[in-house]
């Protein structure tokens, strides 16, 4: 009987993730740019699923496309800055939190689970 040769996959052992700041900077870090192209990649279009409570960043080149953030570079890692969308949501952060990223593959849209933040509550509306 032959041997076989065992040679192991390269990967790189982490697994793309973003970082929340209290700021409302989310950044991406290498593992995450590399995976999913950011690098070529300008701006961003940020989704909520309140039912579910993810977030959805779509990665656009168009900067006329509706609700588009820069996205700004830095070493290997890129982020957007987006507070008023954390307003909007009542998703509020008091330290940096990371969290896995995925990608749904029929549209491509990057997914941030946010099951485990709880959200502020907020007034609601007068009837009248």
């Amino acid at each position: 009987m032959a041997f076989e040769k065992y040679i192991p996959p390269q990967t790189s052992g982490t697994r793309p993730r973003a970082t929340i700041r209290p700021s409302g900077l989310i950044s991406f870090d290498a593992a995450a740019v590399e995976t999913f192209g950011l690098q070529s990649a300008s701006f961003a279009v940020l989704y909520f699923d309140k039912t579910r409570k993810m977030v959805g960043v779509e990665i656009s080149k168009n900067a006329n496309e509706e609700g588009a953030l820069k996205l700004s570079r830095r070493r290997r890692s890129v982020s957007v800055k987006a507070p008023q969308f954390f307003d909007l949501y009542g998703l509020s952060f008091d330290e940096a939190q990371r969290f896995d990223v995925n990608q749904n593959p029929s549209t491509k849209m990057l997914t941030i689970n946010l099951k485990n933040i709880k959200r502020r509550r907020g007034r609601r509306p007068k009837k009248t």
